[in-house]
């Protein structure tokens, strides 16, 4: 029996010159026991001060932060993920190098040259497992034969698994999205886990959302849709959610299972650690009625339309009524009908959906000056 051991979103201290009151202890024998520790570095380790410009913060870790991924035994690190990029290409070539100088594999970056890492095969016990890392697409996916992370898209993930099924015995794919907070995937994220395990995927583990999420076993295949943090300092105002996410343990015999286990990450401290009982068993019934949920098509849905409804607002406002003019407007009855008007949201809703003009209006932005 193979037991690989999946973490969330892990992001060592920016400014960490020692690991000193960093505590992994609680969850020792578990990082132990397990033949592979994998985990998302969802920050370069950079001493770059040259951020990405792009929208949303922009985070990095210390060099020495590849520390912390040594003190939990990370093997494999999954660097398809919205950060990092967010020191361009030298921080990621750093990244790389820091972790491969330290014996840490990594996956999910795609380039032309020697940075080319969109997949890793690792051999444990005798058995081949092949390891694939896709992100959804933001600033830190490029173009076509530019360095950047490995953006997830469905002939490419078709011709991945295809490519990897001659020369492994399982696969695992690692997938980077969903909406921050929210603790439920998207009907069409469903769909897209649903899709990577027909082609062939024998599990399917997902993180970004710094919330957990519920599991499904699809054709008899773990889709974890997500673990949260593992090893995030929170930013200011975070929910208490932020603190706690699951690690998944995926054992490998004659078929493939999966076992999740709560923990507390940096709360009290740099700790991770296993919640008091009475807690773990409240997470592990929410995780039971968020799986309930996803298993149910129709109600999924509902509880998606709700969320964009409410939550969605904010980031419609910004894309529709951007300047403080437009705002103004808003508030007088008579220039309201030319600010808020359905003939402007029905293109807009067009362009978003049709990928002809989508793409048209991507490149026709991205000619233009930042």
């Amino acid at each position: 029996m193979i037991n690989l051991l999946f973490s969330g979103d892990f992001v060592p201290p920016d400014k960490a010159n020692e690991t000193a009151g960093a505590d992994f202890s609680s969850i020792r024998e578990l990082i132990e026991g397990s033949d592979l520790h994998i985990t998302n570095l969802e920050s370069p380790l950079t001493s770059s001060g040259e951020a990405l410009i792009k929208t949303g913060p922009s985070i990095k870790a210390s060099p020495r932060g590849v520390e912390y991924l040594k003190m939990t035994k990370v093997g494999l690190a999954c660097l398809a993920n919205n950060h990092i990029f967010d020191y361009g290409e030298g921080g990621l070539k750093e990244t790389i190098e820091i972790c491969e100088g330290n014996g840490i594999r990594v996956t999910g970056i795609i380039s032309g040259d020697y940075l080319n890492r969109r997949s890793v095969i690792i051999e444990i016990k005798g058995v081949r497992i092949g390891f694939l890392n896709y992100c959804e697409h933001e600033f830190s996916v490029r173009e076509r034969g530019m360095t950047g992370a490995y953006g997830f898209d469905y002939i490419d993930a078709f011709n991945d698994i295809r490519a990897l099924e001659r020369m492994t015995d399982r696969i695992i794919v690692l997938y980077h999205g969903g909406n921050e907070y929210y603790h439920l995937p998207r009907p069409d994220l469903k769909r897209d886990f649903h899709f990577i395990a027909d082609l062939g995927a024998d599990a399917v583990i997902g993180h970004h959302t710094h919330v957990f999420s519920g599991i499904e076993i699809y054709d008899g295949k773990p889709l974890v849709y997500s673990l949260g943090n593992f090893f995030f300092l929170p930013f200011e105002e975070e929910p208490e959610s932020w603190h706690e996410g699951i690690l998944c343990r995926l054992s490998i015999g004659e078929s493939v299972s999966a076992e999740l286990i709560p923990v507390i990450q940096c709360k009290n401290g740099l700790r991770v650690e296993f919640p008091a009982e009475e807690r773990s068993k409240e997470i592990l019934s929410e995780i039971r009625f968020l799986s309930e949920v996803i298993s149910d098509a129709a109600e999924l849905q509902r509880r998606w339309e709700l969320y964009t409804s409410t939550a969605g607002t904010g980031l419609a406002n910004q894309i529709l009524y951007p300047s403080r003019a437009d705002k103004l407007m808003l508030r007088i009855p008579w220039l309201r009908r030319h600010v808020d008007n359905p003939a402007r949201l029905r293109s807009l809703i067009n362009v978003l959906r049709c990928r002809s003009l989508e793409q048209l209006l991507i490149g026709n932005l991205k000619s233009r000056k930042w």
